[in-house]
């Protein structure tokens, strides 16, 4: 059985399993939160009171519950869980794979879970085209976490630019902000280095920060990407894009 009830009416959401967990459980929770994700896009919070989970009545309720995770993963600003258990320390950890901050808390710490909650803006995944684009020229700027969605919106206006230039060259700066992908994004950004109408692009320079994307772009082998490639410091970004655009050009940001 799971007690369900709203933090903050059509916002934050919050779930308390009592006992073995049946699979109508989920049924039950997703009529309740599905509506309004359809409506708005997403839940603010999502509390998980783990405190009194004792496992699942049947294999069909186990496999509900991943099914269930698996569907609202990226619908979810942030996740507090509460509980004892030692397994749930390990949460944080699925942070990269879920797309969104998952925080856990003591079984007595209810009060911090809410505040945490309620009171912490949600990071907003966002890609930002800079002052410095003028036609064939694009400079984007990344943060927060991207979702397959922002890779929807991105190929639209790069193809519409293709269609308009006949060929990009491509800035991009990754804010310190950058939090990584959600699993369906990261397959849409391998898929979209290798489509096919990338090889209308001239040149990509990627302007990164210490961390895993710039070194997972300076390992990278460019010689699998049908156009040029370069990778920048953030402090080099008017010679980023003097390299990326063939011309002086662009301002500090």
């Amino acid at each position: 059985m799971i007690k369900t009830g709203w933090l903050r009416d059509g916002e934050v959401f919050a779930i308390h399993p009592q006992g073995p967990l049946e699979e109508e459980d989920f049924s039950k929770v997703g009529e309740l939160i599905d509506p309004l994700i359809a409506e708005r896009g997403r839940l603010e919070g999502l509390m998980v009171d783990a405190s009194g989970f004792s496992g699942w009545d049947d294999a069909k309720a186990l496999i509900a519950h991943l099914r269930f995770v698996h569907e609202h993963q990226e619908k979810v600003a942030r996740i507090a869980v509460l509980g004892d258990h030692w397994w749930l320390r390990s949460a944080p950890a699925m942070e990269p794979f879920y797309g969104t901050p998952i925080r856990v808390f003591g079984g007595d710490e209810m009060d911090k879970a809410k505040d945490w909650l309620l009171k912490t803006p949600a990071p907003v995944a966002s890609v930002t085209f800079l002052p410095e684009c003028e036609g064939s020229n694009i400079a984007i700027k990344v943060k927060g976490r991207l979702r397959d969605a922002d890779y929807e919106e991105l190929q639209s206006t790069l193809r519409e630019r293709i269609s308009m230039s006949g060929g990009l060259r491509l800035l991009v700066l990754f804010d310190e902000e950058f939090r990584g992908w959600t699993p369906k994004a990261c397959l849409d950004d391998i898929a979209m280095a290798f489509s096919p109408w990338t090889s209308r692009i001239e040149r990509l320079a990627v302007v990164a920060g210490p961390g895993f994307v710039r070194c997972f772009s300076e390992h990278f082998p460019a010689m699998l990407l049908p156009y040029d490639f370069k990778v920048f410091s953030p402090e080099e970004f008017k010679t980023a894009w003097k390299w990326a655009t063939g011309r002086a050009g662009g301002t500090e940001t």
